[in-house]
């Protein structure tokens, strides 16, 4: 296991540790969990076709209050699409973007400013603030492991699992209205340009 690795994997324990001490309660056991690396819910995002991902996105939901009702995060790692995470806005989650391998940049604030990232870079992103991640080469994804916090039951991990689709299956095809609604939906906004 590389230092970058266990860097990766310490950051992640010690915010699930920061982060259960606020879901559990005294007298309540919640058990720990393990998630296997080939565990988990894996939706694609946009693919080209039903059984071609194209330039659409992996996800791999590891925790969130689906698969783990007491969790107050939801965790999840992702290989970017060719054009990255489109910018957004979360209404009632903090998000830690952690840059697990590729370079591009971060797009933060209402200026959207663009910032430099590589492996190894962390963006933490605070609720209300308006971000997304730009690929320096669509050829070459980034892998991403993305950590929401506190989580609702219809926050972020509840719309990976309504608009990603299972691989195999076609891609959601909506109308951009219905899409806002979606993203609204799961306590996100999306810019109006």
């Amino acid at each position: 296991m590389n230092a970058l690795t266990r860097f990766a994997l310490l950051t992640l324990s010690l915010t699930f540790v920061a982060c259960a001490g606020f879901a559990s309660s005294p007298g309540h056991d919640h058990p720990a969990l393990v998630i296997p690396p080939g565990e988990g819910t894996v939706r694609w995002w946009m693919p080209q076709s039903g059984d071609k991902l194209g330039d659409g996105a992996v996800f791999n939901l590891k925790v969130d209050r689906v698969s783990v009702p007491y969790a107050n995060l939801m965790v999840t790692s992702q290989t970017t699409g060719a054009d990255g995470i489109p910018v957004h806005l979360h209404v009632f989650e903090d998000e830690i973007l952690y840059v697990l391998s590729g370079t591009g940049s971060a797009i933060v604030g209402k200026d959207r400013r663009e910032i430099p990232v590589e492996t190894g870079s962390v963006v933490y992103v605070p609720t209300g603030e308006w971000h997304g991640l730009l690929n320096a080469d669509p050829g070459d994804r980034m892998e991403v492991l993305v950590v929401t916090t506190p989580v609702e039951k219809n926050g972020l991990g509840g719309f990976f699992r309504e608009v990603g689709t299972k691989p195999g299956h076609p891609p959601l095809s909506v109308p951009e209205e219905e899409f806002r609604a979606l993203f609204r939906k799961y306590g996100m906004e999306l810019p109006n340009d």
